[in-house]
């Protein structure tokens, strides 16, 4: 009798501790999947940049953003979209249009579902970033003034590995820049528990299986350096190797997996995260990356097939 009573207090305490574990799980992948959100806090006229604000939609939901026309240019114009980071906004890349700008190249630049001004969708994920890359692309696709067989992607920290996947379902992106990208999202879900002192060991089983519940997916489908080696297109790699957020491991991490041919990259000295697109270098880098694989002539229209990207949209 001693013996069973010991096994219900364990059983319940068990099932106790499994549910608060289940619980406190689900909490903090809510709390997890929901950017702060800020908004602009410049204009492009605060760069002296010309710009034209635009909406398109994205899975339904409202997508804010500015086109940046370039001085001078022919009547279509090469085009880069300019994504910014996990709980930033579009003026946060407002650094990086100017360069563009300056260097020819159209801008688009927006805020992603969750943040800015655009809307609200539930939890944000890596595939509802690279979502609304591929509605962004669709946008300019039906713009008069935008060469679609010359377009490009520059993307910031969640933007740069959301730009590796969408570039790796979307033929039309025919450059990519991806700055600050983390390579694995389950050890980058682990490295963000133990910052806040979460014990992953306890926590990252059920915190994995809600976020994949979003996702529709496994984690491991999405991660970029699963992805890399499916993007056919040129890629430049950035990272600071003082980055502290997501370390240059990860950028290492994407390269091992990633076709020498078409895949570049750049450590550059002393930056961390976030000061990476303020490097002195920066903006020469990628003005020739993208002037070299964006050039007149040098590119074919992408071709008219159904890629993945029209299977997410449709």
């Amino acid at each position: 009798m001693y013996l069973k009573s010991c096994l219900l207090i364990a059983t319940c305490g068990l099932g106790i501790l499994a549910t608060a574990s289940i619980g406190f799980s689900c909490l903090f992948t809510r709390w997890y999947g929901q950017p702060k959100r800020s908004l602009p806090q410049a204009l492009p006229a605060d760069f002296d940049l010309p710009f034209e604000a635009v909406s398109f939609t994205s899975h339904s939901r409202t997508i804010e953003g500015w086109f940046i026309p370039p001085a001078g240019s022919p009547v279509k114009w090469p085009t880069i979209i300019v994504v910014h980071g996990w709980s930033f906004n579009k003026s946060s890349m407002l650094p990086v249009a100017k360069y563009l700008h300056r260097a020819g190249f159209g801008v688009l630049a927006f805020d992603a579902r969750g943040h800015g001004s655009s809307c609200s969708d539930g939890p944000i994920t890596i595939l509802k970033f690279a979502e609304d890359i591929i509605s962004a692309v669709q946008y300019l696709e039906g713009r008069h003034d935008v060469d679609i067989s010359r377009l490009g992607v520059v993307g910031h920290s969640m933007g740069g590995a959301s730009g590796i996947l969408a570039a790796s379902m979307d033929p039309r992106i025919r450059a990519l820049v991806s700055t600050s990208a983390f390579a694995d999202p389950v050890s980058l879900t682990r490295r963000y528990m133990k910052r806040y002192h979460i014990p992953p060991q306890l926590f990252l089983w059920c915190v994995s299986r809600c976020i994949e519940g979003w996702l529709g997916s496994s984690m491991e489908k999405v991660a970029p350096y699963r992805r890399i080696s499916d993007v056919h297109a040129p890629v430049l790699l950035i990272h600071g190797d003082s980055d502290r957020f997501i370390p240059p491991s990860d950028m290492e991490a994407i390269l091992h997996e990633a076709n020498d041919q078409t895949v570049k990259s750049w450590l550059a000295a002393g930056r961390r995260h976030t000061d990476v697109i303020l490097d002195p270098e920066f903006g020469p880098r990628i003005i020739s990356f993208l002037q070299q694989h964006l050039a007149p002539g040098k590119l074919e229209a992408p071709e008219n097939n159904r890629s993945e990207a029209q299977e997410l949209q449709s």
